[in-house]
């Protein structure tokens, strides 16, 4: 079983007590990935939040410009920082693709069941929605600005 201190680690769940990080720990499991291994593709059913335990993972898109054609990474998760984040927010699809840098291991918490939770337990539905709000924001702006460095490799071609 995943161990609550654990949960203390990710943004994610900064500011719940330890009464709802023990909860929530009874809601992961965990995996190991190898290096290279695709965890989940663009456009995917978004079922499962990815807590970062050890390595690296590529958070990447399919990028096409009339013939120019890449998979860009927008972001690289690094240990304590959650992935798939879609599974909390409807319609629940996946944006972006992850791949993994290395060996791998993560927590995954069902988003359905992770819901129920917060939605019984109001507070910390509010602090954990808080804190993914800014979690999205933040990889928006990555976004854009991978996005921008693609298309000035596009213009100077």
């Amino acid at each position: 079983m995943v161990s609550s201190e654990i949960l203390k680690s990710f943004n994610l769940f900064n500011g719940l007590s330890p009464t709802e990080l023990i909860e929530i720990a009874k809601l992961c499991r965990e995996r190991r990935y190898e290096h290279g291994s695709v965890i989940f593709t663009i456009g995917g059913s978004a079922t499962d939040v990815y807590l970062l335990e050890s390595g690296k993972v590529d958070i990447q898109i399919e990028f096409k410009i009339y013939d120019y054609e890449t998979i860009a990474t927008i972001y690289t998760v690094g240990k304590g920082e959650i992935f798939g984040w879609s599974a909390l927010v409807p319609p629940h699809r996946l944006t972006a693709s992850a791949r993994c840098e290395g060996k791998t291991d993560v927590m995954m918490i069902n988003g359905k069941e992770l819901m129920e939770f917060l939605e019984r337990n109001r507070n910390a539905g509010y602090v954990v929605m808080k804190n993914l709000s800014g979690l999205i924001s933040s990889r928006l702006a990555s976004t854009t600005i991978a996005l921008r460095h693609e298309i000035q490799k596009l213009i100077k071609k």
